[in-house]
């Protein structure tokens, strides 16, 4: 992905952190979750996570944050950023818009502005098209962040059968916004998601494998 501003920083060009592969292919950066779970583990909330701006990049690109915990917004660059967050089940409604023009400013966003569990987009409002990250607001403890090489747990689940659902971001550019002949927006495909049925049964462990089929 071509950059176009802030290059003694950003440098000229960036790999897409869309699609990370790791040992054997496994897949980075997959949430998976227990869908429709009632019982459990007791739900606990966690400190601050911290979405950083670090080289012109979100560290982590993926995050999931237990419902009701806050989230810090930090910039470790010299340059300016604009953090847009847009609510993904709800006609892209804006979540919070914060400008951090200072290194090594941090901003808290408050539980109370996250009121509703589900899927955040982060873009950056600031002329830098190629940064994006996606913030899963989790409504129970049964979700997942798959590692470096695609492996995930999710532990402590009462016996039962279940739907296990695996969300990926779409990985494509479908189209380019240009501004004077420099990207200023991307599109990018459907997100991939996929569903298995999964049994637990008492004291024993259960594996289940996704496969990312791109299109």
């Amino acid at each position: 992905m071509p950059i176009t501003k802030d290059n003694d920083l950003c440098g000229k060009a960036k790999p897409s952190p869309r699609l990370i592969l790791g040992k054997n292919k496994g897949v980075a950066n997959a949430i998976v979750s227990l869908e429709h779970i009632a019982e459990g583990k007791k739900w606990t909330t966690s400190p601050p996570q911290v979405l950083d701006q670090r080289t012109c990049e979100y560290k982590p690109h993926v995050m999931v944050v237990p419902f009701g915990s806050p989230i810090d917004i930090v910039n470790s660059d010299r340059v300016l950023h604009n953090v847009h967050a847009y609510d993904l089940q709800n006609e892209l409604r804006s979540i919070f818009n914060i400008a951090q023009p200072i290194k090594g400013q941090r901003t808290p966003i408050k539980s109370a502005q996250l009121k509703t569990p589900g899927l955040i987009m982060a873009t950056c409002d600031a002329g830098h098209p190629w940064m994006s990250a996606y913030i899963m607001i989790a409504e129970h403890p049964y979700f997942a962040l798959s590692d470096a090489d695609g492996k995930f747990i999710l532990d402590k689940i009462p016996p039962g059968t279940y739907r296990l659902k695996m969300w990926h971001e779409g990985v494509v550019v479908t189209k380019t916004d240009l501004e004077n002949g420099s990207p200023k927006k991307y599109h990018f495909e459907e997100p991939y998601e996929t569903i298995k049925e999964v049994t637990v049964s008492p004291n024993t462990e259960a594996t289940v494998d996704f496969d990312l089929v791109l299109r």
